[in-house]
């Protein structure tokens, strides 16, 4: 007779080992996948009212990134741009129209910001290095 707490007691180190594996090859796939996720959030203050912001590591062609009115680009205006392409403040995350204004590179996903010139707007995260097409930053929290 089989000793019902013995495979209880395997099951769970069958299941700690697993977690041991998935940890050593990076966590979950999309985890993986993104090279340069968003630094840790920190306060930043923005005409005296304190935002929970994150450094992105982001990249444009041209050097400017587009920052649009809203996450439906379809509707949405260009209110102004972030110049000089590099790592850059972003507040949160969402779900949003495709974007695919780069060849070969489309998402859906977005990111809250301030363009240059003080307009808030959002950046479609085509533009964020690191991950594939249609996938978040692995660490940009959601709005």
């Amino acid at each position: 007779m089989t000793n019902p707490w013995r495979r209880i007691i395997s099951a769970g180190t069958a299941l700690v080992a697993a977690a041991a594996l998935a940890a050593s090859l990076g966590g979950p796939a999309q985890a993986r996948a993104d090279a340069h996720p968003c630094g840790e959030p920190y306060p930043h203050e923005v005409g005296g009212t304190v935002h929970t912001v994150q450094i992105c590591p982001d990249w444009a062609p041209d050097g400017r990134i587009p920052v649009y009115s809203t996450v439906q680009e379809s509707s949405g205006e260009i209110v102004g741009y972030i110049e000089a392409a590099g790592p850059d403040w972003y507040e949160c995350g969402l779900r949003g129209d495709d974007y695919d204004a780069l060849e070969g590179v489309v998402n859906d996903w977005w990111a809250g910001t301030m363009a240059d010139n003080g307009a808030w707007g959002y950046v479609s995260q085509v533009y964020f290095r690191g991950g594939g097409n249609w996938e978040p930053d692995a660490n940009l929290r959601r709005c």
